[in-house]
């Protein structure tokens, strides 16, 4: 639940009169340390004294201080920096999700959102890159402006791999004309929207367009994410 100013999120603990009412900027610092299962769904626990739990034997985030707030729900934010709309939060969570997600397969990552922020940390330090390469077949002011591209590394050359445009409400028209710098090449090209039939609208005026840009809904991603995360942290752990 959130106003597009100040998202928060409810966990109703038995009946609607204990309720943590938390700011959805806190659960996302907080997601990183709570487990979830190989489906990548968070196991999101409460204890009767309103503790969250994280990972590791008796590690626990104290919510007290959101129990039944509420109030907060239409206040402003309490600092200007942190105001930042819904969707504008969700569409840097999946960026830094993808970012990451090419970072594990030892891709190299660009973004054009440097000062965007993911697990309170900015995208900037999240890209192993930290200006587009220049491609000799692409539009250099559409390629630089992609949301997320993924690059392979070959000598002194940087081939595209993959590159993804999330729209979530701003139009699919303008991600896919992004993503068109690149029918040169051989990347895979995706856009990342729940909007599965405006996206087919779209793609049906793109035909030399149609067979190269999929469509992948919002929630693939963050199932995607979640298992790459756990097959990262079980390949350090075994050493493998």
């Amino acid at each position: 639940m959130a106003n597009l100013d100040n998202p928060f999120i409810a966990f109703v603990c038995g009946d609607v009169g204990s309720s943590v009412i938390m700011p959805m900027s806190e659960l996302m610092e907080l997601l990183p340390q709570i487990s979830h299962d190989r489906n990548g769904e968070f196991k999101i626990n409460i204890t009767k004294d309103f503790q969250l739990a994280l990972k590791g034997r008796g590690n626990r985030k104290p919510l007290g201080e959101f129990l039944n707030k509420w109030d907060a729900i239409a206040s402003p934010s309490g600092a200007a920096s942190e105001v930042t709309p819904a969707e504008q939060s969700f569409h840097t969570v999946l960026q830094g999700r993808l970012i990451e997600i090419g970072n594990d397969r030892r891709l190299q990552t660009y973004s054009p959102n440097r000062a965007k922020r993911f697990n309170n940390v900015p995208l900037s330090d999240l890209t192993s890159l930290d200006k587009c390469p220049e491609l000799q077949f692409a539009n250099y002011d559409s390629l630089r402006n992609i949301d997320v591209i993924w690059f392979r590394e070959a000598g002194k050359q940087f081939y595209p791999h993959s590159a993804f445009e999330v729209e979530l409400s701003t139009g699919i028209w303008s991600g896919v004309g992004r993503l068109a710098a690149l029918r040169e090449y051989t990347a895979n090209l995706f856009v990342i929207s729940n909007e599965h039939n405006r996206f087919e609208q779209v793609m049906q005026s793109q035909p030399e367009l149609h067979s190269r840009v999929r469509n992948v809904a919002t929630d693939h991603v963050g199932v995607l994410y979640s298992a790459e995360t756990r097959l990262r942290d079980l390949r350090r752990e075994i050493g493998i």
